[in-house]
């Protein structure tokens, strides 16, 4: 396939991006290394947001778990993408408060003509005084609400007509608050099943210069993928019970092609992924004779409280 000329003009930056503290889950670190891993290699730029291991950063401060390390990762990741100035940006974290650094940017490159799919089961628009994990926050520091100095990392807000909800599963009350204040669209997983068309006509009727694409790996469906918090070995099957019905990885993969064919994607940011399984063998690979500390005792750890 021959690339027109603004193709090949483009600058693309892949941001690694293994941020955990913004879900207060370690796993997340690991995930973020396996997304970059396991994805197919390309000749980007290519960059890694350091990621602060100073647990005297891990306290709740301004009603946000680990703010200052956040604060600091969110200027580091603007630093890179104005250092870079890509036209296309990819990123692989790491919670969903990765996310804030290069939307506010192609956001403000693109003048604000950049619709935003919000491919998640839920909506990220609480607060601090309403949930101290950051990473539930981060639409609504793009929108301008919550801790001031998130939002100061937005030099332009972005405009809640062009954000869509897709895949939308559960949401809190505060959530909903925010959801009906800015009118956000919205299309549950029973809309994508047999074609795209729910998310396509929307995009026609905004009519975007560009898109941007936030994939939450929790959109799907925890019982074709396992790779979630949610699905925790030790409740997962109590959990599928109790969580509504995801979408699948196939209807992601369509929905996701359907609106790279017709509209120009520059933004593709993957989150939440927490690898069970890699997760507990990393922590027995650490514990083993020769290769690890035979005095170590941790048993792997998420949802940290401190």
């Amino acid at each position: 396939m021959v690339k027109n000329n603004e193709e090949m003009k483009s600058k693309t930056l892949r941001l690694l991006m293994p941020q955990w503290q913004g879900g207060n889950n370690p796993a997340y670190f690991l995930g973020a290394q396996l997304l970059n891993w396991l994805s197919p290699h390309t000749n980007d730029i290519q960059e890694e947001v350091p990621i602060s291991s100073n647990k005297e950063e891990l306290k709740v401060e301004k009603e946000i778990f680990a703010r200052r390390a956040l604060l600091k990762q969110l200027h580091d990741a603007a630093d890179l993408l104005n250092k870079h100035n890509p036209d296309r940006v990819i990123v692989f974290g790491g919670d969903c408060g990765v996310e804030l650094a290069p939307i506010a940017y192609l956001n403000n490159k693109y003048d604000g003509d950049v619709a935003i799919l919000w491919v998640d089961a839920h909506p990220d628009v609480n607060s601090p005084e309403h949930f101290e994990n950051h990473h539930a926050h981060v639409l609504a520091n793009l929108l301008g609400v919550g801790d001031q100095e998130f939002v100061a990392a937005v030099p332009k807000l972005v405009n809640p007509n062009n954000i869509l909800y897709v895949g939308l599963n559960e949401w809190q009350p505060s959530e909903q608050k925010v959801m009906e204040q800015f009118d956000l669209s919205a299309v549950k997983p029973e809309s994508l099943v047999e074609d795209s068309s729910s998310v396509l006509d929307w995009l026609e009727k905004v009519n975007p210069a560009k898109v941007f694409i936030h994939f939450d790996l929790d959109v799907l469906d925890l019982r074709e993928f396992r790779s979630l918090l949610i699905a925790n070995p030790a409740t997962y099957e109590k959990m599928k019970t109790q969580v509504p019905t995801g979408s699948s990885i196939e209807t992601i993969i369509r929905v996701l092609q359907d609106v790279a064919k017709s509209h120009d994607v520059v933004g593709l940011g993957i989150t939440e992924h927490f690898p069970w399984d890699a997760y507990n063998l990393q922590n027995m690979l650490q514990r083993l004779p020769l290769i690890g500390d035979i005095n170590k005792k941790d048993k792997p750890s998420f949802n940290w409280i401190f």
